[in-house]
């Protein structure tokens, strides 16, 4: 698990892509989010599904946030030998490595106005509607107890809370997990929501890659919310693992009277208890 580093490089070469991938079924995740795609059908049906999923990918924007704010505020947890204490906490070095997804969800910069994922999805939503032809009923549904319950667990993941009474190594370092957990099985669900479409709802797609909805100030367009999300379009989740790879690395670099042996286990608890929450989201059926 460990390799040798020089200056400014992170320890733990081995926390990588194919060590995250190994925790988990990748085949099943794949097979998950085909099954509930194949279900779909245009209109009210197709239109409720991406109104729970853009609900529930809302909710992670909010999650990032809280977990830069968890890492950052623990300074006695990460710390850089050789330093006097006034200058030796890295916890807001670490932070930031998770902090390029929060800046990104709440604003992509794809337009010059802000346009943060919550918005592009909704003028995903917005554009889906006028497709079809409906009012705003569907729209105007109440979330399931279901999807409430999974959004919550977001919120739970994504600060640790499993672990919280475990002290502070286990909850951080489990919401480090459950944050690499969404990046990774994220990237290929979104690329696979974008097959589907383009294979099963191609006159759709061509609609909404057309159409912009002026919603909170500015025009967004109405497939940039897939689009940049989608291994075949902007792969930003991908960018954000790789991102938050760096951080766990690091973070157990600068691991200060902690035991390394816990944090690697919170870690792969969290990324795996975000794996049984979307499994969670994907049997979700209405």
């Amino acid at each position: 698990m460990t390799a040798a580093a020089g200056p400014g490089q992170p320890l733990h070469s081995g926390l990588n892509e194919a060590f995250f991938r190994s925790l988990v079924d990748m085949g099943a995740v794949e097979v998950r989010v085909r099954q509930r795609l194949a279900g779909l059908r245009e209109g009210p049906t197709l239109l409720r599904f991406f109104i729970d999923y853009a609900s529930w990918n809302g909710c992670f924007a909010n999650g990032v946030a809280a977990l830069t704010s968890l890492v950052g505020g623990q300074r006695q947890l990460f710390r850089e030998p050789g330093f006097a204490r006034a200058v030796a906490d890295r916890s807001n070095f670490v932070a930031g490595f998770f902090f390029d997804a929060a800046r990104d969800e709440y604003d992509d910069h794809i337009n010059p106005l802000r346009d943060s994922h919550r918005c592009m999805a909704q003028a995903s939503l917005l554009a889906m509607q006028s497709f079809f032809g409906l009012d705003d009923a569907v729209l105007d549904e109440a979330e399931s107890a279901a999807l409430v319950a999974v959004n919550e667990a977001v919120h739970a993941g994504y600060t640790g809370q499993a672990c919280a009474a475990r002290g502070a190594v286990a909850q951080t370092f489990a919401a480090m997990g459950y944050h690499l957990g969404s990046e990774l099985l994220a990237d290929r669900e979104f690329s696979l929501i974008d097959e589907h479409l383009r294979g099963q709802h191609h006159a759709l797609v061509q609609y909404l890659m057309r159409a912009s909805v002026a919603l909170a100030g500015a025009n967004h367009r109405s497939y940039a919310w897939v689009g940049v999300h989608s291994g075949h379009g902007g792969a930003v989740e991908a960018d954000h693992f790789d991102h938050a790879a760096e951080g766990a690395r690091y973070a157990l670099r600068y691991l200060n009277g902690g035991s390394m042996a816990e944090a690697i286990d919170a870690l792969v608890l969290g990324f795996r208890t975000f794996d049984a929450d979307h499994a969670r989201f994907f049997a979700i059926g209405r």
